[in-house]
């Protein structure tokens, strides 16, 4: 048939929609070295990692294809060039359907490399991967005796020994495998392709936009007048909750359509079936409390908060928190460490070590003045419970910070303070996600009550029997004994 009666028909599903099934964006590893490398070994523990990490992704094997979709192809090198042709345009194909692929062939020059990346490129993330291991530790290996025959002349046109092998002079990726089991490469590819799914340092940099224009708006609210109403469990809504609301969902809604959004100040959205849509979305949910700490807004006391959370996976993967009287940021995202930074001190590099915070190393168990913990309590919802915890460990306890907020865990994550207990069920994730991440990534630890991780983006958001948060494990109190019921 001629090529001009040829009319492609394009998908009517958009990558967005993709994404919120697969958890993925398109994105090819096109991985090159020689036989005997660690290639499918590598892409097939990445597979299963990122399959773990909640991410459709799929491998696809140089001998394999060479069964079936590039039968009958030998090894000259016009054969070659052809077999790498296909497989690009089938890994173009499968990303397109909104899944990471990685492919596992020697591709032994740069001319068939940079076809396939032309080809992917359309389509997809394309990421060069040298899988780097010499001759002479591939031979050593030789899994499928393949060198030996080699070395012997018994198979013509064997990359690295009788045909050429061009080692990418600028991979994107380089996997030592000689120096490096095949988990810690499955690793290294696994951090490239989250990092690549979620950009943390550009999702960070939104997160802290949104915080100060919803800042703006609450401390334009702040310095005049304002209404307050009360919800049906009593507390208090102001007109900065539903502005600072309006203007972080907003914007999300409108630079990250694929996320779902949880917030204090709305119903979540929900699907065909009649279910919260966050719940089923794999792409991810951002978790607001538009004004956290609205008491310390009627109160005027400074402290109060906008945090945001993100998550994807039922995991907490970035949090930003901005004070807005104080004109103050914290925020973190996973692996990346948290940070503190004025308004004024915004850049583009979020992650400059210069910024970053640590929590302290007081545990208050060596008896010295200077290892006593520092706590930090609420200062609008004080309880029995927290005052017996207090009489309980005074000889560890050399102060108590009373705190609103989520700036109570910033304290934490900066070092200034130690640990906090809170007990009830009042608290929902969004009054901690961001929280969460910033004082996890600060080396702290965030459990629920019973010192278990916490789970994000619950369909029951409520933290049902609290959160500890400490610096240390060593630093975690005695708790008092229930009291006995009449």
């Amino acid at each position: 048939m001629p090529a001009n009666n040829i009319t492609p028909h394009h998908s009517g599903v958009s990558a967005d929609a993709r994404r919120k099934i697969t958890g993925s964006v398109p994105a090819v590893f096109w991985m090159s070295g020689l036989s005997g490398s660690g290639k499918s070994t590598v892409a097939v523990q990445f597979e299963r990692r990122m399959t773990e990490e909640g991410c459709a992704a799929f491998m696809i094997d140089g001998d394999t294809v060479r069964t079936g979709l590039c039968e009958g192809l030998g090894f000259s090198p016009e054969d070659r060039h052809e077999n790498l042709r296909r497989i690009a345009h089938l890994a173009k194909t499968m990303a397109s359907a909104g899944l990471t692929v990685v492919v596992c062939t020697i591709s032994p020059d740069k001319q068939s490399r940079d076809t396939a990346r032309k080809i992917i490129s359309e389509a997809a993330d394309f990421y060069e991967v040298y899988v780097k291991a010499s001759v002479d530790v591939c031979a050593a290996r030789d899994p499928k005796g393949l060198y030996k025959r080699a070395f012997a002349g018994e198979i013509a046109n064997f990359t690295g020994v009788s045909a050429p092998y061009e080692i990418p002079e600028n991979a994107d990726i380089v996997l030592d495998t000689a120096d490096h089991t095949a988990e810690e490469c499955a690793e290294q590819l696994v951090r490239a392709a989250l990092n690549g799914i979620y950009r943390p340092a550009e999702l960070v940099r939104s997160m802290l936009d949104a915080a100060m224009l919803a800042s703006a708006k609450i401390m334009e609210i702040y310095d005049g007048k304002y209404d307050v109403s009360f919800k049906e469990d009593a507390s208090p809504l102001t007109t900065a909750d539903t502005a600072s609301n309006e203007v972080l969902t907003t914007y999300f809604r409108e630079k990250y359509p694929a996320y779902s959004i949880l917030t204090e100040e709305e119903s979540s959205a929900a699907d065909l079936h009649g279910m919260p849509e966050r719940l089923s979305n794999n792409a991810g949910v951002f978790i607001i409390d538009p004004l956290d700490g609205t008491k310390e807004f009627i109160h005027r006391n400074g402290e109060f908060c906008v945090s945001i959370g993100f998550a994807s996976h039922n995991r907490v993967y970035a949090g930003v928190i901005a004070v807005p009287a104080k004109r103050l940021l914290y925020y973190a995202a996973e692996g990346h460490g948290s940070y503190k930074i004025s308004f004024d001190e915004i850049s583009e590099n979020v992650f400059d070590e210069a910024n970053r915070i640590r929590v302290s190393d007081r545990t208050g168990t060596t008896g010295e003045e200077s290892d006593k913990l520092i706590i930090t309590a609420s200062r609008s919802h004080g309880d029995k419970q927290t005052e017996a915890l207090l009489d309980l460990n005074a000889g560890r306890i050399a102060d108590t910070i009373t705190a609103g907020s989520c700036l109570k865990g910033c304290l934490i994550a900066e070092g200034a303070a130690d640990i906090h207990y809170r007990f009830g069920s009042f608290m929902k994730e969004w009054d901690t996600a961001a929280m969460q991440i910033i004082c996890e990534e600060a080396g702290g630890i965030y459990t629920d009550g019973a010192g278990n991780k916490v789970p994000a983006n619950r369909a029951d958001p409520v933290n049902h029997g609290g959160f500890i948060i400490l610096n240390r494990p060593e630093s975690a109190l005695e708790l008092p004994a229930p009291e006995k019921t009449k």
